[in-house]
């Protein structure tokens, strides 16, 4: 026997607060299913996750509110909204219930005639609040549910009645998106945004009628549900606008509508929600950094965030056939285009100068602390942070099923044992294959750029995995060293071993053991240019019966050498190295300046 509907005639702060709970569950559960349709206005797979963490901003706002005015609660919505307010469907979502408030001032309770007449309000201030609004997006069916209601209100009799109503108009209306928006149907889904208004919809429906509330949403659930599968129907090059850029804004009489037309110069899909005091805004530009200079001269900005749309695209495709995601740490040396291309998280290690910390490749770059490691009188480093490892592991997590973790020799370094610690903490730990790469700078750039290449091959965590040990165990490096001064700095010379040394003009030349990952002396040049002859003796020993050579050389600020090592390459083996750089300050750290390295990897 079916259940009969509650008859509720009004709607105050209290049951409002709980049909926005219950909307918000509604929505969260099913945000995964939102990012794996998004297409519109750039297919970036991410609208679900925008618009449940905008909703949750809400329910974590009334979570201690006991107003009964529907007037009172409605603004603590509406900040709530503008505070969480994420991406372009979010931000819309947020000036709703702002408009919504508005249409409720100095009421205690709703009608079914009120209520459409506040949805009305607030469907007409979501559209203003955007530059250039487009036809078959969430405001679409937000504005077709809102006249619905408002032409036919005073035949309804309770809520349930209007929501039952409406959500049939509503459900045609997402329909009728596909058909449009060219992307929507090129890709064979409706709008994402939309589809997230109807499943707020769809659990305030079921709320009112049933009665039923769970109040639970779990903190950490809100993950990307894309797989890029309908992203790649859409897939583009380029983006005219690439940075989805928005900010908050609190000040006095703020002039929304001036605000708008001045950045509406910079770029599009540009939303200025809020009220005269509160402002959110979002939009897509080139240059995000106008829009923030912009924004500071209408009050105090706050809450800023630039997201690379392009970047997201890309990962979505590859991700499509891609199901592992790779992270190495700082020590790694590859070029930084790689790095973005192939989607591989880096965890920094702190580097410390002086007594002075710096957060590697972030706060400073290898040029600039070799640069300053000629005057320093310490210079050590650390593993990353546990912080770092976990922030890491949760944003890749998000985009991949499983994770491999190549990081810097275990031998040298407690960067290995940090992060095996840190994801055998995690729900995901069974995901989640940490190794030792046995090795350092561009030796190890070579093992990871291996794992990155399989990875993006679509094989699978346990095939990468051993493709990457493989590797590790394959990759040789040898350096040159120019001083000693730095080994006896930190101890593993004596100073009369390194005045010797400088004595008779040695040059140690180093390699790390495949199997162990510990360094080694493997010869001492009398001089550079006997030490650049030994280093090559070896390469050349290491290279034997080897075919396909892919060869990397990096240097602490010795340039020269590194293109004399880089020609040395192409006379003795006929190939370019696949790149060479400036090496991470981890190897300056031991070796000093001057130092230079080949690592080489062959089938």
């Amino acid at each position: 026997m079916a259940q009969t509907p509650n008859r509720i005639q009004y709607i105050d702060g209290i049951r409002f607060k709980r049909i926005l709970c219950a909307a918000a569950k509604r929505l969260i559960d099913k945000h995964e299913h939102l990012d794996e349709i998004n297409v519109f206005p750039v297919p970036d797979g991410d609208t679900g996750k925008n618009m449940a963490g905008t909703m949750r901003s809400i329910v974590d706002g009334v979570s201690n509110s006991l107003d009964q005015s529907i007037d009172k609660m409605s603004k603590i919505i509406a900040e709530a909204a503008l505070l969480g307010a994420r991406g372009n469907s979010g931000v819309i979502l947020a000036q709703f219930f702002c408009g919504f408030s508005e249409g409720v001032k100095d009421l205690c309770r709703l009608t079914p005639q009120q209520f459409a007449d506040a949805a009305s309000e607030a469907a007409r201030r979501a559209k203003e609040s955007m530059a250039n609004p487009k036809e078959g997006t969430i405001l679409t069916v937000i504005t077709d549910w809102a006249d619905h209601m408002k032409a036919n209100c005073e035949k309804y009799s309770d809520f349930p009645d209007l929501l039952q109503d409406s959500y049939k108009r509503v459900q045609v209306s997402l329909e009728e998106t596909s058909e449009k928006l060219a992307a929507l149907k090129t890709a064979g889904v409706v709008d994402a945004g939309a589809q997230g208004f109807v499943y707020l919809l769809d659990g305030i429906r079921d709320f009112v009628e049933q009665g039923r509330l769970d109040m639970k949403i779990e903190k950490d659930i809100l993950q990307s549900g894309a797989s890029g599968k309908v992203q790649e129907r859409v897939a583009v090059e380029d983006l005219t606008f690439q940075f989805c850029t928005e900010c908050m804004l609190r000040g006095k009489d703020i002039d929304r509508d001036a605000l708008r037309t001045e950045l509406a110069e910079l770029g599009d899909s540009l939303i200025v929600a809020g009220t005269s005091e509160t402002v959110r805004v979002h939009v897509h530009v080139n240059d995000p950094h106008a829009v923030f200079a912009i924004a500071e001269t209408y009050g105090e900005i706050s809450n800023k965030k630039i997201d690379d749309m392009l970047k997201q695209h890309r990962d979505l495709l590859a991700k499509a056939k891609q199901h592992v995601g790779i992270i190495t740490d700082s020590c790694c040396d590859l070029p930084a285009d790689f790095l973005k291309e192939y989607g591989i998280g880096v965890a920094p290690l702190t580097l410390t100068l002086n007594g002075k910390e710096f957060i590697d490749k972030i706060d400073i770059t290898p040029a600039e602390f070799n640069s300053q490691l000629r005057q320093s009188e310490s210079a050590k480093t650390s593993q990353p942070a546990p912080s770092e490892f976990k922030s890491l592991y949760d944003g890749m997590l998000e985009n991949y099923e499983n994770i491999v973790a190549i990081h810097v020799t275990a031998a040298n370094s407690g960067t290995m044992q940090g992060s095996r610690a840190i994801a055998n903490n995690l729900d995901s730990a069974e995901h989640i294959q940490v190794l030792d790469g046995n090795n350092l700078t561009v030796g190890l750039g070579l093992v990871v750029r291996e794992a990155a290449l399989a990875a993006s091959r679509g094989l699978t965590a346990a095939e990468v995995a051993d493709v990457a040990r493989d590797a590790a165990r394959r990759v040789r490096i040898f350096v040159t060293l120019d001083t000693l001064d730095f080994a006896v700095r930190g101890g593993r010379l004596s100073k009369k071993q390194g005045a010797i040394a400088k004595a008779l003009n040695i040059k140690p030349v180093l390699t790390f053991d495949p199997e162990t990952g510990k360094a080694e002396v493997i010869g001492k040049g009398l001089g550079r240019r006997h030490a650049r002859s030994v280093l090559m003796k070896n390469v050349r020993e290491v290279c034997k019966g080897k075919r396909n050579l892919r060869f990397a050389v990096a240097h602490v600020a010795a340039p020269k050498t590194c293109r004399i090592y880089k020609d040395l390459i192409w006379n003795h083996f006929g190939v370019e190295p696949l790149f060479d750089l400036e090496a991470s300050p981890v190897l300056g750290c031991y070796s000093g300046l001057g130092a230079a390295a080949i690592a080489v990897l062959g089938d």
